[in-house]
């Protein structure tokens, strides 16, 4: 979103010392300081001065006052041209009265068999409900009964072990769950299990005082059905159905996440890059490896862990948040050991408000893990160390592998960008450091300058390395029948995330690879041939095919301040939207085998260079 063409966060403090008249000189000043550690004392300094910093009141932290006015300003400009936007900075609390509003409009879509809507809103209930309370209980009770019909029996046996855990949840219905996790085991054909389960069932409804007679009664003849169904089949305990099996884990080496068929070197247009070191095919893999950080994007939390970001249908939310889901306790743990118990009421309070962008989620993940792993003594000593030194990438190094260089090193463009953009990242980091210190985290004053500095390196680095991680759009990896037969396939846009080998490659509008999200996991792979000694290269959101070469430019340049000089920028290709549809499929003996021929389709020699270069590779 933007304000007269320029991002809400960075406006907001543009228009602030604009309207105190004193831009101009806050600038020069800002320039003269000698370093980032220098230029970021002033900045928040400058920042305390004029009240713009947050503070704490009544034991949570509030936006300044001048902040908490500009926004009421903002918020009534959006309206006026129909655009809103919640800005309630309270809503990652936990409510039971919220939780039971989502359980209720998760049951009324659980009755017109609208699963997959009741399984969203029984994992918002989940996630807004206090731990430990009945509410909790209820929610993911209710989850459990959505997940079965889903068909996602190993979820729903979860879910109703969850349930069980809590002891929350009503006596009376126990019979509810046995019932069910019956009917998952005899779905999965462990007959053996469902009839031990019906068992116990059949004995909690005979205990019930709850229900009438007639009604036990029909409950115990459809549970006496479903048991002679399991008598009646073989009980198969070693084959399950195809359908069940779980997906092959892909596997990688933590310690080598490129492959050799790559190596970064430098080159004189585009600094360092990664180069094929053999010839690589289509489909061959160069990259395989774990984000070093990642935030969620929208949304897209319901269904994937905030720690390893693999898809999770029976997570388990934060003890104290509304905001997160994790795998299991284990990842819950990871979490709150690496960042979370400073984000938990740090970042989310504030997750709502317009100034705050993703990247600044990620940037400050970034410097929590690293923080949480060294100490706060050893980063500020390796950030002074490597801002007096030139480190340079080398193959034969560990840095993709160091927890510390595998992100800092990470190229920032602080040399490339505007003033007042820079001025932003500062005030940023100011902003940050203020939060962690009204947090009670302890910065010592004599390392103030060099963690904001540190900061608003990690803003830039995210802001220009970090990428959307993409999974297929179905919420579950296997079964949908109920209601997504016929949908057709689509991909979701789930975290912002970093990663240090992928960050290395350049742009090409025309690019030789792709990346795509395996389970928590980006695998890059070759989707043309690569020549040895070629340079690889991704897109930076940006691509021939779907953008003109004028929307290209304008893109590349504002975000990543270079102007491309790949093929399809040089010679101007066409988009498919500009070409007809007879132009999109055309016949190899349509085209001419080399550039001396007649050009009746007007292809660009570029282009047709390149065809018959990846021809003449595949016959090879």
């Amino acid at each position: 979103m933007s304000h007269y063409e320029m991002p809400i966060a960075e406006y907001v403090y543009t228009e602030h010392f604009e309207e105190m008249n004193v831009t101009q000189d806050v600038y020069l000043t800002f320039t003269d300081k000698k370093n980032s550690s220098d230029q970021f004392l002033y900045v928040y300094n400058l920042l305390k001065e004029y009240d713009w910093l947050p503070k704490k009141c009544d034991g949570s932290i509030r936006l300044s006052q001048a902040h908490r006015r500009w926004r009421k300003r903002l918020k009534k400009y959006l309206k006026k041209i129909g655009i809103f936007i919640n800005m309630n900075c309270t809503t990652a609390k936990k409510n039971n009265n919220t939780s039971d509003q989502y359980r209720s409009r998760g049951n009324e879509a659980f009755k017109i068999k609208k699963y997959e809507e009741s399984l969203k809103m029984y994992t918002r209930s989940i996630m807004t409900a206090e731990i430990d309370s009945p509410n909790f209980a209820l929610s993911v009770a209710n989850r459990s009964a959505a997940l079965y019909y889903l068909e996602e029996y190993e979820h729903s046996l979860k879910d109703i072990d969850q349930t069980f855990k809590s002891k929350q949840y009503p006596l009376q219905n126990y019979y509810k769950l046995f019932e069910r996790k019956g009917n998952c085991y005899r779905q999965m054909n462990h007959t053996s299990l469902a009839l031990k389960l019906y068992s116990d069932c059949l004995s909690h409804l005979n205990s019930n005082t709850y229900l009438t007679l007639d009604a036990k009664a029909k409950i115990k003849i459809r549970i006496l059905g479903f048991m002679k169904k399991c008598e009646e089949v073989e009980e198969k305990t070693k084959i399950m159905n195809v359908k069940y099996k779980s997906l092959t884990k892909l596997k990688f080496d933590k310690n080598s996440v490129l492959s050799k068929c790559v190596e970064i070197r430098n080159s004189k247009e585009m600094g360092r890059g990664l180069f094929a070191s053999k010839h690589l095919k289509p489909g061959e893999i160069i990259i395989i490896e774990e984000p070093v950080a990642g935030v969620f994007k929208n949304n897209k939390w319901m269904f994937n862990c905030n720690y390893c970001f693999k898809r999770c249908l029976s997570a388990i939310p934060c003890h104290t948040c509304s905001q997160v889901i994790y795998c299991d306790e284990t990842c819950l743990q990871k979490a709150y050991a690496s960042y979370h118990t400073i984000e938990c009421s740090l970042v989310y309070p504030l997750k709502e408000d317009p100034t705050v962008e993703p990247t600044h989620d990620l940037a400050l993940r970034c410097f929590m893990r690293l923080i949480n792993v060294m100490g706060i003594d050893h980063y500020c000593s390796m950030v002074q160390t490597y801002n007096e030194s030139n480190f340079c990438f080398d193959i034969k190094s560990n840095f993709l592998t160091d927890s510390f260089y595998s992100i800092y090193a990470l190229d920032g463009n602080e040399t490339k960008r505007t003033v007042s953009n820079l001025f932003f990242m500062h005030c940023t980091a100011s902003m940050m450091v203020s939060l962690l210190l009204l947090n009670e985290y302890d910065i010592p004053s004599n390392l103030l300058g060099t963690v904001g500095g540190s900061l608003v390196h990690l803003l830039c680095i995210t802001n220009l390395n970090s990428y959307a991680s993409i999974e297929l759009s179905k919420y579950t990896g296997e079964s949908n029948n109920n209601i997504v037969s016929n949908r057709p396939t689509t991909f979701d846009s789930i975290a912002l995330i970093l990663c240090s080998a992928y960050s290395l490659i350049n742009h090409s509008c025309d690019p030789n690879v792709i990346v795509q999200t395996y389970s928590g996991i980006e695998v890059t792979r070759a989707i043309q041939p690569i020549l040895k000694g070629s340079q690889i290269f991704t897109d930076y959101g940006v691509k021939f095919m779907s953008h003109n070469k004028e929307q290209r430019c304008t893109h590349l340049f504002d975000q990543y301040q270079f102007q491309c000089q790949c093929h399809a920028c040089i010679n101007d290709w066409p988009n498919y939207v500009s070409l007809g549809f007879n132009e999109l499929f055309i016949g190899y003996d349509q085209l001419p085998i080399n550039n001396k021929e007649n050009n009746k389709l007007n292809i660009p020699k570029s282009a047709i260079s390149k065809l018959n270069e990846i021809i003449c590779y595949t016959i090879i």
